[in-house]
């Protein structure tokens, strides 16, 4: 029986939600329903969201397989390709799309377009069905670009109206409506935690789990969080060639557009923090709150887990590069969980309460950022700008935009420099802190990532942490070995005693083992000297909360 090869596509990924699709299927099954001699081929050959015009569908897509698939001999003699109309094939030049049709059936296949049911092949096309045929390539290329003007011409419309503050419809972000007004269905204050939250250390990776109503993945997260329209501006786009293609790129930046979700502080802080993410990118902690904070003193790759097994009774962290190869590193130390995450909450509470810190910025830090974003922005749109004038001196439109673009930017720099230096750190309140410490484990080790503290681990058993958080030297224990007697680890911080951590994490203390002093036991359990972050009422409190 010959075979019948399905090609379906439609260019927006808004079509998705539609019935084009549902549609292109129905016509295939209903041809293939007045034709029982075919047989429907096994693959399905679809392009969905890519536009027919720009030729992507043939580069990199679907129905450059499928040409591809015909012009190697995988389908028969007498295969026939459906497409519901020729629109769908191709809206390229006539002749590009002549070429690929002439690639079909010069293989002896025929080409079928279901919304009339013409059928083509190289028989056919020797008479008036060439004709007929180049007339409707004619069709679906003029209406193509007719489509492409309008739609560049009410763009260019909005754009203007925008400019002079007027009210605009368009298709905008999850959290505003089409006139560019914060939603009340809950979307905005999405958008508003979740700027937040990321600021706070929250991973990028479970935001997106979080609000997955709203984003598909980490992807579309981070791109949220880099839409200017998040503080009411519209960035427009624009068409440029690159290596003969074409390629879409950032363009205009019109302000006041829309409703601002958050302020430009938080805004600029968040790109900041993006921007560290992408010259260091941190571990993602996804099940074992420590990864990505244990370093390796050899080699400076992670530390990694190891689950527990028949051989190892505990779950221990090992350098990753030592378990690639004994080559690569030298460290062959393990060291249990336990250990691990005993000297964790010992040393971690004055860099969390650094790291904590930095999120709530003062007054003359936020408007510095600020400032130091929208200069940055200014120079991209500058730079745009700058290849235009370059090209035509005499656009005096552009030579304007340009010209106010220098000014603005230079008014910014002055406001930047009438700044004070200052080194004013904000004042976090110990309850807050406490809630916060309390919080999600995950979202506390990000930001002490993005805050630079590291586990260093050694091969002679030594931790130490990798900078001091205040003018004291970085803290540092050595891990002994395993004390059968009691069943617990050894460890001795640097300067103290042998210390026993139990498989919770937690020191203990045996009878043979004695506390000289309450200051002693208070230093040991809080691994840290609170005192400069709370006075004697809240030290007291939290001891007392902590037996």
């Amino acid at each position: 029986m010959p075979i019948a090869v399905p090609y379906s596509r439609f260019s927006s990924g808004r079509q998705s939600y539609g019935s084009s699709l549902h549609r292109q299927e129905a016509l295939i099954a209903n041809w293939l329903a007045h034709h029982p001699e075919y047989t429907l081929y096994e693959r399905k050959y679809e392009d969905l969201g890519v536009s027919g015009s720009s030729g992507k569908h043939i580069d990199a897509g679907e129905l450059g397989e499928l040409l591809a698939a015909i012009e190697d001999g995988q389908l028969p003699t007498g295969t026939a390709v459906l497409v519901e109309a020729m629109d769908r094939f191709s809206r390229l030049e006539p002749m590009d799309t002549l070429n690929h049709l002439r690639t079909i059936v010069k293989a002896g296949i025929e080409f079928v377009t279901l919304d009339d049911w013409q059928r083509y092949d190289a028989k056919s096309l020797k008479g008036n069905g060439l004709l007929y045929l180049a007339l409707k390539a004619q069709t679906a290329h003029e209406f193509a670009v007719r489509l492409s003007e309008f739609a560049v011409g009410s763009y260019k419309r909005r754009a203007e109206k925008a400019k002079l503050n007027e009210p605009i419809k368009r298709r905008n972000p999850f959290w505003l409506t089409s006139e560019g007004k914060l939603k009340d269905d809950g979307s905005s204050d999405a958008i508003k935690q979740v700027f937040q939250a990321f600021a706070n250390g929250v991973p990028l990776r479970a935001l997106a789990i979080q609000y997955s109503q709203y984003f598909a993945n980490r992807q579309s997260l981070k791109h949220a969080l880099r839409n200017p329209a998040a503080i009411g501006y519209w960035q427009r786009t624009t068409t440029i060639e690159v290596d003969g293609g074409q390629k879409r790129v950032p363009g205009e930046l019109i302000k006041g557009v829309f409703d601002p979700a958050v302020t430009e502080e938080l805004f600029y802080q968040v790109q900041r923090m993006l921007d560290d993410l992408a010259d260091q990118p941190v571990t993602v902690a996804r099940k074992f709150p420590l990864a990505g904070l244990m370093e390796c003193g050899d080699c400076g790759a992670n530390m990694v887990l190891l689950r527990q097994n028949a051989r190892q009774q505990t779950d221990a962290v090992r350098c990753y590069r030592r378990m690639q190869s004994t080559e690569k590193c030298t460290n062959q130390k393990t060291i249990p969980v336990p250990v691990i995450g005993w000297f964790y909450e010992a040393t971690r509470k004055p860099h969390a309460f650094k790291a904590y810190q930095r999120t709530k910025l003062p007054e003359n830090t936020r408007q510095r950022i600020k400032l130091e974003g929208q200069i940055e922005q200014l120079s991209k749109q500058q730079a745009r700008l700058r290849k235009l004038v370059l090209l035509d001196e005499n656009d005096e439109s552009a030579v304007a935009d340009y010209q106010q673009l220098v000014n603005e930017k230079k008014l910014r720099e002055q406001e930047l420099a009438s700044l004070p230096l200052v080194t004013d750190s904000p004042v976090v309140g110990m309850p807050e802190f406490w809630r916060f410490m309390h919080s999600d484990p995950f979202a506390i080790s990000n930001l002490l990532q993005q805050d630079g503290y590291r586990i260093i681990c050694r091969n002679d058993g030594t931790l130490e942490i990798k900078e001091s958080a205040d003018d004291h030297p970085a803290e540092s224990a050595q891990y002994v070995g395993y004390a059968r007697k009691y069943r617990m680890w050894k460890v001795k911080p640097r300067g103290e005693d042998t210390m026993f951590v139990d498989s919770t994490g937690q020191i203990q203390f045996p009878q043979t083992v004695t506390i000289t002093t309450s200051e002693q036991w208070q230093q040991r359990i809080e691994g840290t000297d609170l005192s400069a972050y709370m006075d004697g009422d809240d030290l007291a409190d939290y001891l007392e909360s902590q037996g």
